[in-house]
Formats: C-alpha cells, sequence, structure tokens
C-alpha cells in the first residue's frame, strides 16, 4: 500500500505540472493580443521558464493533499485512495475557476490578478456592472469543459483505482502515516525552488525583454500567493498633509535650475557603473574612514569624488532600485518585489539605448533571481545579463557567489569587445556576509578583510583598462549599494549612517582630483548622469542634478523598518513613522523644515500607489 500511495502521490505532481502548462497555453491563446511582436520561440520558451514557479505552487497542493490522509489513515487504517482522488478533483475546480477568471482579467486590465484586483470583491456589484451578460455564462461552460477534460487526464495519469484491502495493523497504520509525511515533507524542495541562499520568487519568470512572453511563464496563482504575502507592508499609509501641500514643498525641494558645472570632455562616453555591495563612507579614508581601501584611496586623486552622498535605503535590492531607475523606495518594502510596479519605472539604461549606447550588461556574480532582481533588471532594458551560472563553481565563494576578481576580469573581456559608446553595470558581492574572499588575511575583522579584497579587485581592473585602453574614452562610477555599521556597529540612526562614496573617474573627465560637497542622494545618480550627458532627464521625479545650482541640496533616506531621514548642510531629522514623532530633529529653523521628510514621504507613498 505504501508503494502504491507514493506512485500515485508522483503522478499527481506530474498531473498538476501538466494542468499548469494546459492553462499556460489557454492564457496564451486567449491574450495573443497583448503579445506585441513576441517571438514565438519565446513563447514557446514560457513552458521551460515557468517550471520552477509551477512546481512551486504544486509542492503546497501537494502538501495539502498527502497531509489530508493522515486523519483518515488513523480512523480506517487504510490509505483512502477515493478520498486522494476527490481532494484532487476539487483542487481541479477551484483553481481552474481562479485561473480562468485570470485569464479574463488580464484581456480587460494587461495584467495578472493581484491583491489590488482581490480587492474589487469587496464590492461585487461594480465587477458585474463591468461585464456582459454572456461573461458569466461562458466562464461556466468553460470551466465544465476544462474541468471534465482534466478529471479524464488526471485518470488517465493515476490509472485505475486500487481496490480495498483490510484494514492494517496499527504498526503499519504508523509506518504508513510515516511514508505519507515523508513524501509530503519532500515537496519542500519544490516549494522553496532553490538550494542557496535565495528562494524563489516571480522574478525567476523574468527571462525576456517582451513583457508578454515574461507574463504567460508566471504562474498566476504562485503571483497572487506572493502578492498577498506582501500585501500587509503595503497596506501602511504615508499621509501627513494635504496632497497640494505636500507637492508644493516637494516641487521646492527639486526645482531644477539648469545651470550645472560640466564634468566630461564629451557628451557620449562609455559609461560603467560599478554598484559596491555595502561599501559605508568609513572604510574610506578621505571621507574619515579607516584605511582599508588602499587602490580607491588612490584613485580618488585623479576623479571627482561626492563626499555627502547618502543611500535610499539599507538593503542591496533598494540600492539597485535607487542607482537604476533614480527612485525612492518605501520604509515598509521595495517597489522591486512588485514587477507590475517596477515595470513603470523610468530607467537609466533605457535611457542610454534611446540615445544610442551600445551592448547594455548587466553582471552580478550572484543568484540574479534574489529579491526578483531578475525581473528588475530586464525591465530596465539590459540586453545582457551575466551571472553566477555563467562562471566555473571553482570560481564561487562557499555561499554567495562569483568572488569580484572574476567579475571584474569578465568585465574588461566584454568592455574589449564592445561597440562604444557602451553602458556596463557590475554589482560587487565578495564584501556581503559571510566575507568569503580568496585572498591571504589582510586585516582581522571580515568585513574589513573582505572590503580590502574588492579594492585590491578594483586596482587589478583600473590597471587592466589602461593597459587595455579603455580608459581614454570612459567615465566610470562607483557608488556603494548601502551603507553598513561595519565592526563599530554603528546604527540606523546615527547621523552619519547611511553615508555612502560615489566616485567618477576615467579619461572622459576633464577636471581631476575634485571634491563635490553638496549633499545628495544615490536617487541622484541617474539625473546627475543624464545632465552631464545632456540627456533629458524630468522623468526621474525622485532623482535630481547635484550639480545643478539652483536645486535643494538635501538626502532623503530610509531607516528601516519604518524611519526616514532627511538631511543636508545644516540639518537632520529622523522621523519614525510608527510611533508618528520625531527621534531626532537637528537644526531646524521652522515649521516647513520640520515638514520636508513627511512631504517627501508622502509624494513617495501617492506615487508608489499609482503605479
Amino acid at each position: 500500500m505504501n508503494k502504491s500511495f507514493v506512485i500515485k502521490f508522483f503522478r499527481a505532481f506530474l498531473f498538476w505540472m501538466l494542468f499548469f502548462a494546459i492553462h499556460r497555453l489557454v492564457f496564451m491563446v486567449a491574450n495573443i493580443q497583448y503579445s506585441n511582436n513576441t517571438p514565438f520561440f519565446q513563447l514557446l520558451w514560457t513552458f521551460v521558464i515557468g517550471l520552477r514557479l509551477d512546481a512551486s505552487f504544486t509542492g503546497y497542493i501537494m502538501v495539502i493533499i498527502g497531509l489530508s490522509q493522515l486523519p483518515l489513515l488513523f480512523l480506517q487504517r487504510r490509505v483512502n485512495f477515493c478520498w486522494f482522488s476527490i481532494v484532487n478533483k476539487v483542487f481541479v475546480v477551484l483553481l481552474s475557476a481562479f485561473l480562468l477568471g485570470d485569464v479574463g482579467l488580464y484581456s480587460f486590465w494587461g495584467k495578472h490578478m493581484d491583491v489590488e484586483a482581490i480587492g474589487f470583491l469587496q464590492t461585487p456589484d461594480i465587477v458585474m456592472a463591468s461585464l456582459q451578460w454572456y461573461h458569466p455564462v461562458v466562464f461556466i461552460v468553460a470551466l465544465a469543459v476544462i474541468s471534465y477534460l482534466l478529471f479524464k487526464l488526471f485518470k488517465l495519469i493515476i490509472g485505475k483505482r486500487n481496490k480495498t484491502v483490510d484494514a492494517l495493523t496499527w504498526k503499519q497504520t504508523f509506518v504508513t502515516a510515516g511514508v505519507v509525511v515523508l513524501v509530503s515533507a519532500a515537496m519542500i524542495a519544490p516549494i522553496r525552488g532553490s538550494v542557496g541562499v535565495a528562494p524563489i520568487n516571480t522574478g525567476v519568470a523574468y527571462f525576456s525583454t517582451h513583457r508578454y512572453a515574461n507574463h504567460c511563464a508566471i504562474n498566476p496563482l504562485w503571483n497572487l500567493s506572493y502578492d498577498m504575502k506582501k500585501m500587509d507592508v503595503t497596506k501602511k499609509r504615508y499621509k501627513y498633509m494635504d496632497d497640494e501641500k505636500a507637492n508644493a514643498i516637494f516641487d521646492e525641494l527639486t526645482q531644477h535650475s539648469g545651470n550645472y558645472q560640466s564634468l566630461l570632455k564629451t557628451d557620449k562616453p562609455n559609461v560603467v557603473v560599478i554598484l559596491l555591495e555595502s561599501y559605508a563612507s568609513h572604510i574610506i579614508e578621505d571621507l574619515g574612514g579607516v584605511n582599508v581601501t588602499p587602490n580607491i584611496n588612490q584613485l580618488i586623486s585623479e576623479s571627482v569624488l561626492f563626499s555627502n552622498v547618502r543611500a535610499a535605503a539599507n538593503r542591496s535590492d533598494k540600492g539597485l532600485v535607487a542607482t537604476l531607475a533614480g527612485y525612492q523606495v518605501l520604509p515598509s518594502y521595495s517597489i522591486i518585489r512588485f514587477p507590475e510596479k517596477t515595470g513603470s519605472l523610468p530607467f537609466l539604461p533605457k535611457k542610454l539605448k534611446e540615445k544610442g549606447y551600445n551592448d547594455l550588461m548587466y553582471m552580478y556574480g550572484g543568484d540574479i533571481k534574489f529579491k526578483n532582481m531578475n525581473s528588475f533588471v530586464k525591465q530596465a532594458g539590459f540586453e545582457k545579463v551575466v551571472s553566477i551560472d555563467e562562471f566555473e563553481s571553482d570560481k564561487q565563494g562557499e555561499k554567495w557567489g562569483v568572488h569580484d576578481e572574476y567579475t571584474f576580469r569578465r568585465l574588461v573581456k566584454e568592455m574589449e569587445i564592445s561597440k562604444e559608446p557602451y553602458f556596463k553595470f557590475l554589482f560587487t558581492l565578495s564584501s556581503h556576509e559571510p566575507f568569503d574572499v580568496p585572498m591571504e588575511r589582510m586585516f582581522e575583522n571580515d568585513y574589513y578583510n573582505s572590503v580590502a579584497y574588492t579594492d585590491k579587485c578594483i586596482g587589478e581592473f583600473f590597471t587592466s583598462v589602461k593597459e587595455q585602453n579603455l580608459w581614454d574614452n570612459s567615465l566610470f562610477i562607483l557608488i556603494a549599494d548601502h551603507a553598513v555599521g561595519g565592526p563599530k556597529r554603528i546604527p540606523l540612526d546615527d547621523t552619519n549612517y547611511a553615508n555612502i562614496p560615489m566616485i567618477w573617474t576615467g579619461g572622459a573627465l576633464s577636471v581631476k582630483d575634485t571634491v563635490i560637497t553638496d549633499f545628495g542622494s544615490q536617487t541622484d545618480l541617474a539625473r546627475t548622469l543624464l545632465s552631464q550627458l545632456n540627456i533629458d532627464a524630468k522623468e526621474f521625479k525622485f532623482s535630481k542634478n547635484i550639480l545643478d545650482q539652483g536645486v535643494e541640496k538635501f538626502a532623503f533616506n530610509i531607516i528601516a523598518p519604518s524611519g526616514v531621514s532627511f538631511k543636508d548642510s545644516s540639518s537632520y531629522q529622523y522621523y519614525n513613522s510608527k510611533v508618528n514623532r520625531f527621534i531626532k530633529a537637528e537644526g531646524l529653523e521652522s515649521q516647513t523644515d520640520s515638514l520636508k521628510a513627511k512631504a517627501y514621504l508622502q509624494v513617495i507613498y501617492n506615487d508608489h500607489q499609482s503605479r
């Protein structure tokens, strides 16, 4: 009996994988009008890309089906295959109903079912008012036909029903129960979808620059479950004044004059952005930190150093949003978790591509699926994505990913074969916990040692760049993804916690050995760079040109999980939205000053909600 149950259990798993493949085909055909010239091969490939999310949700189904056997097993002392079949068929009807609803919704909205759509169930009269009389009829008929055909498929795959057998002994019953629990527990593998650091997320379905192909690869049930899991943090509202007043304060803070210093010899240099993992200012000697980065210290002498830049938040995914989209995240969650929202953002790579930049490449030595990074970089417009899968295992650390020296070497090779002007983006990772680096220890502290390793890689990288004649017409921008407390355990609410380095260097610079002391944010990289390239950047609402003579010099920052800070040359305020009060307020001269952080946060919130 145990063998029969295990066989049927895994045959049922196969059935559910086919179930989702069939519904993917129905979705694809029914909404083909959204394909927008998506290549046919990519549509076929969605059946492969979608396997991981399908398997993950199938795992949840099978856990429920498996564990539902236990009560009857102890009551009847036998495996009830009839009940096994009934539970599967109930799921067939319920999940088919949802997926058909998703097909219909997509035909109207062009997006999958999400929390916003579920919210409409609170007003069913409005939903029904939006439908034609025949829509419910078509839905019911389609559900009946599809369910009937799926029942036939289920019977074909599962096989004939087992004959009724005599009751098991209690010993046999407990052994069988153990088998049921064991095979159900085995579903943790497909559910998690990964044996690495990062569990599966919606980003694994984003493989194409064609939106429709990505949406076909998504499992709508998994997507909604993930969306609802994040629902609580998105319920938090940030409203402290009339929107008109908040917008007025925001507009005054971000008003540009259009007058700014030019730093470049040319308006079309090659651009290489290097996002440095956990590189806080306190490890840069020229920024008042300890002497851990001798190569960066040397580089600064032939660079432009922005000495008062602050991180947008405290996590890599949030720093990625700030750097590539010039966009500020909220305290409770990052917009990168919601591909439907990030798809509407302006992106630095896209703007560069529009202006004739070639070979846009994103490189990260870790798992590109981490924190929905995959979907985000695809939406950003990168034509090529290089991640851990393209490096041999002997070039990887014990846990996190590829050592920085190998990604830097690969970056040089990519630059050599690229058509100018090009854009490259490298996200380092060796200075991320567990700080596993392949060099003889230089510092006792693991963090300092890992930072020193990446600094060594940076030195070797620029040596190669100059040797290969890649320096003269290029602009390199080094900026951290976020700050860290470091060995001194600097607290998040410390006035200087969020300080990070931003260094511009390369032969394309017209000035050297220069320090820009104006306050700015990580989000400001986008507009500052685009302005230097004479590219309009007004759509980057939360990014300002640090060099503009008329714009306010300030930095807004998220202090997780519920705080925000606002800092300029004379004041600092830290407001905690959870307790609704200022934790710190230094140098404020007027009531308007005290409203700046709140107004900025409110405008960000409204923008998030509108996407």
